[in-house]
């Protein structure tokens, strides 16, 4: 003897401690068992693992699945087809683009929620552990729904073409709803920064007044755009 002490193991268990399932018995996890009820205790049997697939109170699927596998090259029992947007060994996970609702039991239904990000503003339909999504440039937001500052939402955030501070349209141009420039008659480019008349050459007296007309025009056209758009 090498004088090592090991436990005389019963209920289908193995080890120097009799600490887990022996091969073929591992249809449940090892747990240990209880002094309770006095005197003789509850032991948390090993059972039986079969070939194929297993079901009912075998399977500890957190009530996901009634349907488990013994895997014999691995010695291991997983579940199988798992329910309610889970997955894993135990259906303990959940699924791609769902995270775990913390305040929910184990065997909660909905125990995963779906991450819901938006299509248009996230790199992806995952999210992390907390249901935040991965937004793309310019988007924020739990979904990527919202623009950032500089932003505006038009199927996704784009960045602002003009606004009324770093961005602002030239020449007596109007900025509308940061998406574009309407011009005076005598100017054109993204931000008004460009002369109509040819180069080298003055306008004449008649763009002078196109020129007035417009500055006054401009702001009201611009308000009748913005209350069309919204």
């Amino acid at each position: 003897m090498d004088g090592n002490l090991q436990c005389q193991c019963e209920h289908n268990t193995t080890g120097q401690d009799c600490q887990r399932c022996k091969k073929g018995y591992k249809a449940k996890t090892w747990k240990p068992g209880s002094y309770l009820p006095t005197p003789n205790g509850s032991p948390n049997t090993c059972s039986q693992a079969l070939a194929g697939s297993s079901s009912g109170s075998n399977c500890e699927c957190n009530g996901h699945s009634n349907r488990c596998s013994y895997i014999d090259f691995l010695n291991i029992v997983t579940c199988v087809s798992c329910k309610h947007n889970t997955r894993g060994q135990n259906c303990e996970h959940c699924r791609m683009s769902y995270y775990k609702n913390m305040s929910a039991e184990p065997d909660d239904e909905n125990v995963c929620i779906e991450c819901n990000c938006n299509a248009l503003g996230s790199v992806h339909d995952r999210c992390n552990g907390t249901g935040f999504c991965q937004c793309k440039e310019g988007t924020t937001g739990v979904k990527c729904d919202e623009c950032l500052p500089g932003y505006y939402w038009k199927q996704g955030c784009l960045p602002n073409v003009c606004d009324d501070e770093l961005l602002l349209c030239q020449n007596g141009g109007t900025c509308v709803q940061n998406q574009r420039c309407i011009c005076t008659p005598d100017f054109k480019g993204v931000l008004c920064q460009h002369s109509r008349c040819e180069e080298g050459k003055k306008c004449n007296g008649a763009s002078a007044l196109r020129l007035s007309l417009a500055l006054l025009l401009c702001p009201l056209l611009a308000t009748l755009l913005g209350s069309t758009a919204s």
